[in-house]
C-alpha cells in the first residue's frame, strides 16, 4: 500500500520511467529520462503546494520555483496549469488502482487476512483523504466547474479497484459471502465518499481510531439497507 501512503510532495517519489504512460491525453511522454524526471518534479511541486493552499491560489511561477525549473520548461510540458491538474488527476487514479490491486494480491496470497480487508480499505481511505487532501479538494472543485468527465481519473480507477476487491470479498469473506460483488463494491464506494466528506470538509472531533470504527460500522450497515 506504499503508493498512496507515500508522503505527498516528496521530491522524485514517482519518477516511473519504466511504467505505462498514463498522461497521454494531456502530455506526450518525454523522450529522455531527464525530461521525464522534470515532469514528475512539476507534479510533486504542485501537490506539495496544494497541501497548504487552494488550487486557484497556486501560480505557475510558484510551481516552477518549487520544482527548481524554468517557466519555459513548464510550458514545454503543459499547455497551462489546468493540464497539470489533469495529470495529477490521472496520477491519483493510477496510484489508487495500483494500491488496491496490490492489496488484492496480498489477500489472495494470504487468505487468512481476507476477513480484515474491509478495515484495511477504511484505513486506506483515511490515509488517502489525509495525505492527498489538497489534490482531492482541487479535483473536486475542478469537477464542479468543468464538463462532465473532464476530471475523472480517480473515479473510473477507483471503481475498477472497488469492483475487483468487491468480487474477492463476496467470494471469500466470512460475513460478506451473503452479498454480491457489486453490492460490496458499492458499499466500499459509499465508505470512501463518507470518508472524503468527513475528513476534507467536516473534520470530526473524534480521534482517528474512533473514526475508523465508525466508518467500518457504516460499511457493514450499508450492506443491510
Amino acid at each position: 500500500m506504499a503508493a498512496i501512503a507515500a508522503e505527498g510532495g516528496a521530491p522524485g517519489r514517482r519518477a516511473m520511467t519504466t511504467s505505462a504512460w498514463t498522461y497521454g491525453r494531456w502530455v506526450s511522454r518525454p523522450a529522455q529520462n531527464r525530461s521525464e524526471r522534470t515532469f514528475f518534479r512539476f507534479l510533486d511541486a504542485a501537490e506539495g503546494l496544494l497541501s497548504r493552499r487552494n488550487w486557484h491560489e497556486v501560480s505557475v511561477q510558484e510551481i516552477v520555483r518549487r520544482a527548481d525549473a524554468s517557466v519555459g520548461s513548464f510550458y514545454n510540458r503543459f499547455v497551462d496549469k489546468t493540464a497539470l491538474l489533469r495529470c495529477l488527476d490521472s496520477r491519483l487514479g493510477q496510484e489508487c488502482e495500483q494500491t488496491v490491486s496490490a492489496l488484492v494480491g496480498e489477500l489472495e496470497a494470504c487468505p487468512a487476512l481476507i476477513d480484515e480487508a474491509p478495515g484495511m480499505m477504511v484505513s486506506l481511505f483515511m490515509r488517502l483523504c489525509t495525505e492527498r487532501s489538497g489534490v482531492i479538494r482541487a479535483l473536486d472543485m475542478a469537477q464542479k466547474m468543468s464538463e462532465p468527465g473532464d476530471f475523472s481519473g480517480l473515479g473510473p480507477s477507483f471503481d475498477a479497484a472497488a469492483d475487483r476487491i468487491g468480487e474477492l470479498l463476496a467470494a471469500e469473506h466470512t460475513v460478506l459471502k451473503a452479498h454480491s460483488g457489486a453490492d460490496v463494491a458499492q458499499a466500499l464506494r459509499e465508505s470512501f465518499w463518507l470518508t472524503r466528506e468527513m475528513l476534507l470538509y467536516h473534520p470530526p472531533a473524534k480521534p482517528a481510531d474512533a473514526l475508523h470504527r465508525s466508518l467500518l460500522r457504516h460499511f457493514y450497515a450499508s450492506l443491510q439497507d
